[in-house]
């Protein structure tokens, strides 16, 4: 009798051992690494990464593709003066211009010139939905991004070893009436920006024609490392995205912008899309900051914004914000979910960052 109340008491002990090895305590928000790979930086003050600094974050700031080289070059010029200030911090992509596209020597140059963005320190390529959505040929078509135009350009980059972060398309709600979108973000946004509602254009390529464009680059490029900005545009359906991450092994996305999406759907879902997905998400947010910005205002509310997030995904509060209309379910996730979206799974698909 004492031997098997002893023998019950090991096996309690040995339980209660491995549960707390595998439970970890989740720090808080304050000691917790973080990274947001999705910013816009346009200023070279060093205060935005004093910020950084002080609430535990690195940034990737990506650079926003134009009709303008000039509004790339400096672009590029804010990013490599904070690299320089905080290379432990920050790291950067590059993007190319389409001016002048059908001009002979166009692919040429775009080519040269990501090479030497490259040698002086981007990780990668942004490219944004103006491919599908404003860049029309000399006949009047959409260049969409699986044109054969891009095949070199994204043949290039893959033999780098660099990185493409892809904004195509936008939310499906991009093809709603305002009062049928699902997030008061993008009733905001589009009602202030008419020009990217797809809905007043009918006669534009449709939110399925965006994504299925996309789709087919990653069919040309299967060993391109591809991250879909704001959760691959396909923010209205875990399960959809869940298929093509399926289906693409070398496709991960960020969440900027999107979280609210999350936090329309079913908490469970999502909780369990997260876990399954943990090594193909990463925490962003697409906060831009320039010279022209109230800069307390816009800490205020970035650090409104990382809290709030942070808490719906390490708690199970329940909890409300301005960019949804119904109560929200914390998702609770552990520990080890939190270190992958928060900074582990940058590590592993950008090279070199922070290098």
């Amino acid at each position: 009798m004492i031997r098997k109340l002893q023998f019950t008491q090991l096996i309690g002990l040995i339980w209660i051992v491995c549960s707390c090895s595998v439970n970890k305590t989740i720090p808080s928000f304050e000691d917790f690494p973080k990274i947001d790979a999705h910013v816009h930086i346009q200023t070279a003050s060093p205060e935005i990464m004093k910020v950084a600094q002080n609430e535990n974050f690195k940034f990737i700031t990506l650079c926003v593709m134009s009709h303008s080289r000039e509004y790339i070059d400096m672009q590029l010029k804010f990013a490599k003066a904070q690299k320089k200030q905080f290379p432990k911090s920050l790291a950067y992509t590059t993007t190319f211009s389409m001016e002048g596209f059908e001009e002979p020597g166009w692919l040429e140059e775009v080519i040269k010139k990501l090479k030497e963005d490259f040698e002086e320190g981007a990780i990668g390529v942004k490219v944004w939905k103006d491919i599908g959505m404003t860049f029309r040929d000399s006949l009047g078509n959409f260049i969409m991004i699986d044109d054969q135009l891009f095949d070199p350009i994204f043949n290039f980059i893959e033999t780098e070893g660099k990185i493409v972060v892809g904004h195509l398309g936008e939310p499906k709600n991009c093809w709603l009436p305002i009062d049928s979108m699902t997030v008061n973000g993008d009733k905001a946004y589009y009602g202030g920006h008419p020009q990217y509602h797809m809905y007043k254009h009918p006669d534009d390529p449709s939110y399925d024609v965006q994504i299925a464009a996309r789709d087919r680059r990653l069919e040309k490029n299967p060993n391109l490392r591809f991250i879909g900005a704001h959760l691959g545009s396909l923010e209205w359906s875990v399960d959809e995205l869940a298929k093509r991450l399926d289906k693409y092994p070398k496709f991960a996305v960020d969440m900027a912008a999107r979280v609210c999406h999350f936090q329309v759907q079913d908490s469970k879902k999502v909780r369990d899309f997260i876990i399954k997905y943990q090594d193909r998400i990463m925490y962003a947010t697409d906060f831009g900051i320039s010279d022209d910005d109230n800069f307390q205002e816009f800490v205020t509310e970035i650090k409104e914004e990382w809290r709030s997030d942070w808490k719906y995904f390490s708690t199970k509060d329940e909890m409300s914000n301005s960019k949804v209309d119904n109560k929200i379910n914390g998702l609770a996730l552990d520990v080890e979910v939190l270190e992958k979206i928060y900074y582990k799974n940058v590590f592993q698909w950008f090279p070199g960052v922070f290098e």
